[in-house]
């Protein structure tokens, strides 16, 4: 799918990724990223690597205090390809780019010192008993395997601010279908899992590790749909007959305007295919 344009001036350009795209170009990714869309919609290659010649134009973005420990401005913009932070694949969301080396060292030096927020939209497995808290647990790669992390003691200190939207309790899996795709009784005792419902929440991560609110969330008993590293694969197994990928959406972020210096709030909406089983439930619950 293409990305939808959320808000889009000369320094910037805000998206609603698309889910199953990923952000960044690399060897073993061989289909088009995020990334390579957005140097094409800059006009290709060759256009993009003259961006940083108009010094002119974004010099005065930078901060006084900035150092060149990790490159010139124009070296981090082409390394870069104006990509100021990232979404899981699967995740879908409000993503920002940059349009010139300025602009890129200015917003990632706003990410470094914590001066931008972020909300996140999630389904969890389960109930949630506390309605709103702070999930304070420590995050460390996992020595088993390299692309997951794990809660523990000795990681980077992790936070997560968070608050139940909606608590969903299913009277009947009919209202996906379930028991047409079901074949085996094997499979339907599954569904004893789903007796404790599902909470829609709002995560709003004060650091920014990477799978930080898939881990605090499985930490907590309380894994996202469909996320088959940190929910388990027999369970995942059983959510994606009715949410093909993990139930995480990237809603909201503030930040101020590397030029004018203006707070800004930029949102972005569901995409269909979860907000389809938001809609599913809701409908149920009324019916009930």
């Amino acid at each position: 799918m293409t990305p939808q344009i959320v808000f889009e001036d000369k320094y910037l350009m805000a998206i609603n990724k698309p889910p199953r795209i990923v952000v960044n170009k690399a060897k073993t990714v061989k289909d088009d990223t995020i990334q390579s869309w957005f140097v094409e919609w800059l006009g290709g290659e060759k256009k993009f690597e003259k961006i940083g010649e108009s010094k002119n134009q974004w010099q005065h973005l930078i901060k006084e205090d900035f150092s060149e420990k990790y490159g010139t401005p124009e070296e981090i913009f082409l390394q870069r390809q104006g990509i100021i932070h990232r979404l899981d694949k699967d995740t879908s969301g409000i993503l920002l780019l940059a349009k010139d080396p300025g602009t890129l060292v200015n917003l990632l030096k706003q990410f470094k010192d914590r001066k931008t927020s972020k909300k996140y939209l999630c389904l969890v497995h389960g109930k949630m008993r506390v309605e709103s808290s702070v999930i304070r647990v420590p995050i460390a790669r996992s020595t088993t395997n390299r692309h997951k992390f794990r809660a523990d003691i000795d990681g980077k200190t992790s936070s997560t601010h968070y608050r139940v939207l909606h608590h969903y309790s299913p009277h009947d899996f009919s209202i996906f279908h379930l028991d047409e795709r079901l074949n085996s009784s094997k499979t339907k005792k599954k569904l004893t899992s789903y007796q404790q419902g599902f909470s829609l929440v709002e995560c709003m991560p004060k650091t920014g590790r990477t799978h930080q609110i898939r881990v605090h969330m499985s930490h907590m008993g309380h894994p996202i749909v469909s996320d088959s590293v940190y929910g388990g694969e027999k369970r995942s197994i059983l959510d994606k007959l009715w949410c093909s990928r993990q139930f995480l959406h990237s809603s909201a972020i503030s930040f101020s305007h590397p030029e004018s210096g203006k707070k800004m709030v930029l949102k972005a909406d569901l995409y269909k295919d979860l907000q389809m089983i938001i809609d599913a439930f809701e409908n149920s619950d009324s019916n009930n």
